[in-house]
């Protein structure tokens, strides 16, 4: 297996493949659900706008959904997806938290910087 770069606690990211896992198992993720996960867990405890994490997965500028604010249904659909594929390995990961009306965060303390 290649090394990680990267390692929070029970996640381990790995760059070059786009791959995660949590907890050992790998969880299977789209390339723009991994650059979410790996944009957050790169920052923990910082908030990350829904504005920058759309355009990280949609490019600077586009837009979809309805109204000025459309992309946030856009990026909370992404987190439930990308939420749900790591509880179906662990029930209690709360790895994500929301900051309403802002954005995400990886939760702080998940393990060591890389």
């Amino acid at each position: 297996m290649q090394k990680y770069s990267l390692r929070r606690g029970q996640l381990e990211l790995y760059p070059e493949r786009h791959r995660a896992s949590w907890k050992g198992r790998e969880v299977s993720l789209t390339l723009r659900e991994y650059a979410i996960v790996e944009r957050l867990a790169r920052q923990p405890g910082e908030d990350l706008q829904y504005r920058n994490l759309y355009d990280l997965v949609r490019g600077s500028g586009f837009s979809a959904g309805v109204g000025t604010d459309g992309y946030q249904v856009n990026v909370r659909a992404f987190i439930k997806r990308i939420r749900r594929k790591f509880r179906d390995i662990d029930p209690n990961f709360n790895a994500i938290e929301n900051y309403p009306r802002f954005g995400y965060r990886w939760r702080p303390g998940r393990g060591p910087r890389p």
